[in-house]
């Protein structure tokens, strides 16, 4: 009898071991989602982390992009965030020449939606307190999280107050740059503005990382009367060069036109400028083209040409500024053009004994 219980024990024992070993090793029970298999790949790329500088009470902007890495359609919860909490507006570029924009932020936690390997170009306005003191630096903080694929990326802006630039504040920006990143980031080209003071014209190329001048050349072309190097459409008669010449077209080459080129690296971006008295102003539409190239004429990134009136760049008084934006329209050409490996340059002889400098500059 007790030989009989202790055999129906083990037979026990042996069924409920083999019946927790086929629950340990059965399928995976989820709670509330479906199997891993099932669950939606998503991904999300926000660049790149920018800096610039402004005085108190100033309006920085920034351009960011957010792509869907992802295979599939997806959603993006965007939020913003600043350290010493000045206000941040998120807006939506959707044609690329500072018009016909879409606000997204405020209110924060906007969702936005892209296809797989779509991109959108955000333009993220803070505006400075107008207490803030010098030296005052902010980060605000720009995040895209998915709530469907939990595919999550953010970006760093970073904001230092300082009243004793050289340039004003009040910029206004003539485009943005839709186009796949150049490399280095120090010669991509993210947006690019203007503004003026009375007396000089400023242009700020925005990138996507410090600028490198003693490595590449960052230069504006103006087109502003009859004649000048044919480019893109247009015929550019000036030339401000982050090599601090201010270069003229006279009818063969780019000469040094005797005047200069202010330039400053500020964070991210590369501020040029000259004096409106160095510039022949005699055309109704001024256009701008701005681009980047190597020490061997190789063009890295190029943006515009972008149409301003020329009242605008020359005659608007300082305090108007903020309402140019009402005036300034864009040629439909405000195109952008990448292009990699191209050497193509206007070499030019100088004359023996002659005061004018050339420059090779690559058309």
């Amino acid at each position: 009898m007790k030989r009989a219980i202790r055999v129906l024990q083990l037979s026990a024992t042996v069924v409920f071991c083999w019946s927790l070993l086929i629950v340990v090793s059965g399928p995976e029970i989820t709670q509330g989602r479906p199997p891993i298999e099932g669950r939606q790949k998503g991904g999300v790329d926000l660049a790149p982390d920018q800096s610039f500088s402004g005085p108190a009470g100033s309006i920085i902007e920034y351009n960011v992009y957010i792509k869907n890495t992802g295979k599939s359609t997806d959603n993006y919860l965007l939020t913003v965030s600043s350290s010493q909490g000045y206000s941040v507006e998120v807006w939506q570029d959707t044609d690329q020449l500072n018009g016909g924009d879409v606000q997204l932020i405020p209110p924060d936690g906007y969702l936005l939606t892209l296809d797989p390997d779509e991109v959108a170009t955000l333009v993220v306005s803070i505006t400075l307190f107008s207490d803030a003191i010098d030296g005052t630096v902010d980060t605000t903080r720009v995040e895209a999280i998915s709530p469907d694929s939990g595919a999550s990326d953010s970006v760093t802006l970073t904001t230092t107050v300082n009243s004793s630039l050289l340039y004003p504040s009040n910029w206004v920006q003539l485009g943005s740059d839709p186009m796949i990143p150049s490399h280095p980031d120090k010669v991509d080209v993210k947006a690019l503005y203007y503004t003026n003071n009375g007396t000089h014209v400023f242009f700020r190329m925005a990138l996507a990382d410090r600028p490198d001048p003693k490595a590449f050349a960052y230069i504006v072309y103006l087109d502003t009367k009859p004649g000048g190097q044919q480019l893109d459409g247009h015929a550019y008669d000036y030339l401000l060069s982050s090599d601090g010449i201010l270069y003229e077209w006279n009818g063969t080459n780019w000469i040094d036109s005797g005047n200069q080129t202010g330039y400053q690296a500020d964070g991210t971006s590369l501020v040029l400028w000259t004096s409106l008295d160095n510039l022949g102003l005699n055309a109704q539409d001024i256009h701008v083209l701005s681009r980047t190239i190597t020490k061997d004429f190789t063009i890295k990134d190029s943006i515009g040409p972008y149409d301003i009136l020329r009242n605008n760049i020359a005659e608007m008084p300082l305090m108007l500024i903020p309402l140019v934006t009402l005036a300034i329209y864009f040629a439909v050409s405000g195109t952008r053009k990448r292009i990699e490996n191209q050497t193509r340059g206007a070499r030019a002889k100088g004359r023996t004994g002659s005061t004018e400098k050339t420059v090779h500059v690559v058309p």
